[in-house]
């Protein structure tokens, strides 16, 4: 999963719900001189499926529309610096077939304005002020490497960037085939997971290790608790 792409549906908006997928597809081999190449750029396409009915029991129809199941739930409850407060809401849903995606609902409320990058980083611990105890960013497996700004933005708990308005508030709706609940490779392996917030935008591409090219410091954190 070290190389998945990244490709988005709908753009995210300032205001309002944005909604977003993000693909585990087998990468194109990056040019020349890129190192761990860039994520793909955003692709028009359809909208995704309707958001999971969170007042449906588990393993009920959910996706509104489409009759995808909702397999396994999660919830984290973030909090950070200067009163910031949120939840993530995490839903497993059918892709189609066999296939799996977990739905991610983010919501931040009293955060600064403008882009911030989020991740689910490695380590189900969030002790301020700095968060580092959350670990790098969530990639697991034999190819994983969780340095932050190394193989980024292609870890397996790299998300869009959330956008937060004036009034302090941010929300969005995405589908990531890439996470699991479940397994070896799973939210909830031997020492769990978190979702972080970082201060700045992730700019998406790759840099140095400790460059903050994802997002720098981390501003709010929350575990991530079925």
């Amino acid at each position: 999963m070290g190389r998945s792409q990244l490709t988005t549906a709908g753009a995210a908006a300032v205001f309002g719900l944005a909604t977003v997928i993000i693909s585990a597809q087998a990468p194109a081999q990056p040019p020349a001189g890129r190192g761990q190449g860039q994520p793909a750029a955003a692709q028009p396409g359809g909208p995704p499926p309707n958001p999971a009915d969170p007042s449906l029991p588990q393993g009920q129809g959910g996706g509104r529309g489409t009759g995808a199941p909702v397999f396994q739930s999660a919830r984290a409850a973030i909090t950070g610096a200067n009163g910031i407060t949120g939840t993530a809401t995490f839903y497993e849903i059918s892709n189609g077939g066999n296939g799996h995606m977990v739905q991610i609902i983010l919501m931040v409320q009293n955060a600064p304005a403008g882009l911030h990058g989020v991740h689910v980083h490695g380590t189900g611990r969030c002790e301020g002020p700095d968060f580092k105890s959350a670990g790098g960013h969530f990639d697991p497996g034999p190819a994983g490497n969780p340095d932050p700004e190394v193989n980024h933005a292609f870890h397996m708990g790299d998300l869009p960037n959330i956008t937060v308005g004036a009034a302090g508030t941010g929300q969005y709706n995405i589908y990531s085939t890439r996470l699991t609940m479940g397994g070896p490779t799973g939210l909830f392996d031997a020492d769990g997971s978190a979702i972080v917030i970082h201060q700045n935008l992730d700019t998406m591409v790759p840099g140095a290790s400790g460059s903050g090219v994802s997002g720098g410091p981390a501003i709010a954190c929350g575990v991530i608790e079925r």
